[in-house]
């Protein structure tokens, strides 16, 4: 019976080296993030620490007392710009992080896009009045708000009308840099090598390791999709034709197109051109021109789309004419100008048409001749200056929209 217990208490003396090797096992986990510019995937090591982050990678990978686990990445876009191609975005930094490591390791890629959470956790810090509703619109306000399968309102577009835009300003300067990410989350266990005895060609093989080095790539390969992940992206710019319906009851033909771009901006140019006359009654209505505008749109409710809602804007003309009335007539044979400030409203007519109501005020200069006409001869009466201070722009333009209205993050409706 002695024996019997002497030799119990001598396994489990043997055994107790080895439990304890297993208490003290470690696993632990490590993360890196690297940095981006806005609108850009590919990795500029010297950006904000990065060369930096590859070299901890390095060390990470290179470290032989563990042995790597798991290797996660996730990317992340600031929430300015079209939705789809943020997510896009997002996706391809991603990978870009995923090429990194990828020779090394296996990857599991995270679904990427924009990290709110991120941005509430910098709200929450934040020490702005307006920060508390931010994080109010990004807790209650769901990506789209959708009604009756039509997009009125968005998250984003909620957060850009906070404070008048001032909060959208203030996030885009301070918090949306740090959004602009991967990150990578490596798990590992410590090996117990100090404890496992070895051979003499195991402890040379072990002597002879050398680092594994990281190079950053230069782009995200081509041959990846990830249109499966996000959606399609929106186009950046959308465009509308018009015309005047004003000057076409005046039996002056004209066209304008109009180019929306950034959130709230378009640019304008319109064309009219009449050459109407009957030489045997001696009238004439004979009108030439354009109009540049620049114009800055604001949305009074939710839900409005391009190029829909007030805006005002400063504009350019140019045009020559020839007008005659059976006896008389005034001919502007060189170029009259005009410059002014506009101010309108565009009532939306469906998914493809706006109606545009605006007026403008501005300075109208050139130089005119007056002639009549005797015995079926036009004869010159005078040489006159325009100087006009007043209205030198009416329009009530019908607006067709290329392809159609289009909420400001995406999502054609």
């Amino acid at each position: 019976m002695r024996a019997f217990v002497v030799c119990i208490i001598f396994c489990i003396s043997c055994c107790l080296p080895y439990a304890a090797r297993g208490e003290d096992a470690i696993v632990d986990s490590v993360s890196v993030r690297l940095s981006f510019l806005r609108g850009v995937s590919e990795l500029d090591s010297a950006l904000c620490g990065n060369n930096n982050t590859l070299r901890r990678l390095n060390d990470v990978f290179a470290d032989s007392a563990y042995v790597i686990n798991s290797v996660s990445v996730r990317g992340s876009a600031s929430p300015e710009g079209v939705f789809g191609e943020n997510n896009t975005l997002a996706s391809l930094r991603s990978a870009t992080l995923a090429q990194v490591v990828g020779d090394i390791a296996d990857v599991d890629t995270l679904r990427s896009g924009i990290d709110w959470d991120m941005l509430s956790g910098m709200l929450e810090s934040c020490q702005e009045e307006w920060a508390p509703k931010a994080i109010e619109i990004i807790d209650n306000t769901p990506i789209w708000v959708i009604r009756e399968n039509r997009v009125v309102d968005s998250r984003i577009r909620r957060l850009k009308r906070l404070e008048r835009g001032k909060a959208w300003e203030y996030m885009d300067t301070i918090f949306f840099p740090g959004m602009r990410y991967a990150y990578c989350c490596i798990t590992r266990s410590k090996k117990m090598q100090d404890q496992i005895p070895m051979s003499a060609a195991d402890a040379s093989v072990v002597e002879s390791e050398e680092p594994v080095e990281i190079t950053p790539p230069i782009y995200v390969a081509e041959s990846q999709d990830y249109t499966s992940v996000v959606p399609s992206p929106g186009p950046k710019v959308k465009f509308a034709v018009k015309s005047n319906l004003l000057y076409d009851a005046a039996l002056t033909p004209n066209l304008g197109i109009e180019a929306e771009f950034g959130d709230s901006w378009s640019v304008s140019a319109d064309w009219m051109c009449a050459w109407w006359g009957k030489r045997n009654v001696h009238r004439f209505w004979r009108v030439y021109g354009g109009e540049l505008e620049l114009r800055r749109w604001w949305h009074s409710r939710a839900g409005e789309m391009s190029l829909t809602g007030h805006h005002a804007g400063v504009y350019c003309q140019m045009l020559t004419y020839d007008l005659g009335f059976g006896s008389r007539g005034y001919q502007g044979d060189r170029w009259s100008h005009a410059v002014g400030l506009s101010y309108g409203y565009s009532l939306p007519l469906g998914r493809y048409f706006n109606i545009d109501f605006s007026i403008g005020i501005g300075y109208l200069w050139g130089e005119y001749k007056k002639y009549h006409i005797e015995d079926n001869c036009y004869v010159w009466r005078s040489t006159n200056n325009r100087r006009w201070f007043g209205p030198t722009k009416a329009e009530v333009s019908i607006v067709y929209v290329i392809g159609g209205k289009a909420d400001k993050k995406g999502g054609v409706l």
